[in-house]
């Protein structure tokens, strides 16, 4: 078994947990590849937290290679487990008793207004943002379903969340996606941005659209069968209360 690294230096931490990862990995005869390696990994491992789970994502493109997302970030939603249990995940990779959770994502465009792209088309895991930078007066969005005008919106943005994403923003298990979503600016006083998973993509002009659909293409991350990311939740959140029996 071959793994391939992704890292975020950023985060403290990260050689000393490189260290434990290739001792681990070699225990189990695990292969872990050089960073300038070509060859194509068994597995990703994303050490870090939730924002690095996502730049990973849009790192390795559409690749259908599983990610396995091992948090020494903050919350780590989107990761399997903590630094702490890395020995068990590595063993749940060897003996193939993990599970494969295929995450939708979004597809999304941005055009001028004589329909030239502002940008190439974009994937979210998470969300496409249409939002004003700063504080000021409301935006004006039109919103289009499937090629229906459904209304106006006098705002300061819209998300347009996946199922994953919805999950951050509502704690929802997720929800239907629509065949495509056409955002038009209206109004806007001052530029607005368009980001995809928290990274900006272009600014917009009264006239410019932004066109989100299903990707047809799935982001496929590494789970372990006796975890839940609600336990995830519920530990970094400090949630109390009484769990329903």
């Amino acid at each position: 078994m071959k793994l391939g690294v992704i890292l975020n230096r950023t985060i403290e931490g990260t050689d000393s947990a490189v260290r434990k990862l290739r001792i681990a990995a070699d225990r189990l005869g695990i292969e872990v590849l050089d960073a300038s390696s070509a060859e194509t990994p068994d597995f990703y491992l994303v050490l870090g937290g939730d924002g690095s789970v996502l730049r990973a994502v849009h790192s390795v493109g559409g690749s259908r290679v599983p990610l396995v997302n091992i948090n020494i970030g903050s919350l780590g939603y989107l990761t399997c487990a903590g630094l702490d249990e890395l020995d068990a995940v590595l063993r749940h990779l060897v003996d193939e008793t993990y599970i494969i959770s295929d995450r939708r994502m979004l597809k999304a465009e941005a055009f001028n207004q004589t329909g030239e792209p502002l940008v190439p088309p974009a994937y979210a895991l998470n969300e496409a943002v249409v939002s004003r930078p700063d504080a000021g007066r409301t935006a004006g969005l039109d919103l289009c379903v499937d090629g229906e005008d459904v209304t106006a919106f006098f705002c300061d943005g819209l998300i347009v969340a996946t199922p994953t994403g919805s999950t951050a923003y509502s704690l929802s298990a997720g929800g239907p996606i629509v065949s495509e979503i056409v955002l038009r600016v209206s109004r806007a006083y001052s530029p607005l941005n368009f980001s995809i998973d928290g990274q900006l993509g272009a600014t917009l002009s009264v006239g410019d659209t932004v066109r989100i659909s299903d990707a047809k293409r799935k982001v496929r991350l590494v789970m372990l069968p006796d975890r839940s990311p609600f336990e995830t939740l519920r530990r970094k959140l400090n949630w109390s209360g009484t769990l329903l029996k």
